[in-house]
């Protein structure tokens, strides 16, 4: 594909997440206040996803935890919790059995779901209604999926999976910082600087970064080499770095004949992350480490806020010393990301919202590099081809009712 098809295609699909945005506004205010009400009563908010829709969910929380306090360490199953429920009872009961135990303290259930089908959101929205807390439930499509009751259903307008997601976490992303009391600014007034932000993206800079990163990536796949996500500086980036981590992982090869699932090492967990900070309290200890067993040909992904800022020129430095291919996502900081780095600078937005920037970067990879794996070397793709590569009707388990 030439750099010009990866142009068109990534404003054709900036344009559709702006546009998909802008659906959602109008019902901006109905979240809102949920989510003030929840947080004015000093409750317990908790939220539930699959795949990215569950990094959207933390994220959005974090939003809260950080400026507002409130409470969301139990937001969210760990995976270790998640496993070990699913194997002694099923998956679909496990979200509704987490919520039930604590459900009387809980003053709002957020969940995502691009399908509005998942069997374990239905059912802990059911048990919601059962117990009248209200659910804020972000849908793709029209919204006609689910109606609990007491809450507010918040359709994206389209069954575009990955648009539908970015849209969802925007939308829900400024809804939460809009929500975290007196004086905050309103939504509108927030929502209008981000969709500024999102028209601004330099698309023809980031369709030369999109060929540069697709090569890198397929090629990795195919030759069963590493590839890393990593967030030196943590924050919003390091959930959306475990959405990113996903795409590449499982959403790229999903159902591509001949394709293994490629060799994706992300942020550290949370127990490698407190012993890794125990043992060395250095922030850029934990990517150094990482990327000390990284290989030359492995291909490295940087997220980051300030490409300036130590952790990050460690990171690139680790990466650069090990002969990597690595790519650089960034808010502030020089554009030129050094020797040996293809850099790329998004516009500046706050940390929260910069991450629903990086994850439409993500998902744009995510489709390129499937079209690099799935289709002939000598066909001609064009931007139309790949917006029509949407996810959503390969996820069969998404309408599984028996999950």
């Amino acid at each position: 594909m030439t750099t010009l098809v990866y142009e068109d295609f990534a404003h054709a699909y900036v344009t559709e997440v702006g546009d998909a945005v802008r659906r959602m506004l109008p019902r901006g205010t109905e979240a809102v206040d949920l989510l003030a009400k929840a947080t004015a009563d000093g409750g317990e908010i908790r939220a539930f996803g699959n795949g990215g829709s569950s990094a959207i969910v933390r994220s959005a929380l974090l939003q809260l935890h950080a400026h507002a306090g409130v409470p969301v360490n139990d937001a969210m199953m760990s995976p270790a919790t998640l496993a070990y429920t699913a194997q002694r009872d099923e998956y679909r009961t496990a979200f509704a059995r987490s919520l039930a135990r604590d459900i009387d303290r809980v003053d709002l259930v957020v969940v995502a779901s691009v399908s509005g089908r998942s069997a374990n959101i239905l059912e802990a929205a059911r048990l919601c209604v059962e117990h009248r807390v209200p659910v804020l439930a972000l849908v793709g499509g029209d919204g006609t999926q689910m109606e609990p009751a007491g809450g507010m259903v918040w359709a994206t307008g389209t069954t575009d999976q990955q648009i539908s997601e970015d849209a969802m976490l925007t939308a829900l992303t400024l809804a939460a910082a809009a929500a975290l009391g007196p004086g905050t600014e309103p939504l509108p007034a927030r929502a209008e600087r981000h969709l500024h932000a999102l028209a601004a993206v330099d698309t023809e800079l980031l369709g030369a970064f999109l060929r540069e990163a697709t090569e890198a990536v397929s090629d990795a796949i195919r030759n069963r080499r590493r590839i890393y996500v990593l967030c030196p500086d943590g924050g919003p980036l390091a959930l959306v770095g475990e959405h990113f981590a996903h795409n590449l992982r499982w959403d790229a090869p999903l159902g591509v004949d001949g394709v293994q699932p490629p060799l994706v090492v992300c942020d550290p967990s949370l127990a490698d992350m407190s012993a890794i900070l125990n043992d060395h309290p250095d922030p850029a200890h934990g990517v150094r480490h990482q990327l000390s067993s990284a290989s030359p040909e492995d291909v490295v992904f940087l997220l980051a806020y300030d490409s300036a800022g130590r952790t990050t020129r460690e990171a690139v430095t680790a990466a650069n010393v090990a002969g990597t291919r690595p790519f650089l996502l960034h808010r502030d900081g020089p554009s030129r990301s050094g020797v040996g780095t293809r850099g790329f600078r998004l516009p500046r937005v706050d940390d929260f919202v910069l991450a629903a920037l990086v994850q439409s970067v993500a998902h744009l990879l995510c489709r390129t590099t499937r079209a690099a794996l799935t289709t002939d070397q000598a066909a001609v793709l064009s931007p139309d081809d790949l917006m029509a590569r949407d996810l959503a009707p390969l996820r069969e388990f998404s309408d599984t009712p028996s999950l």
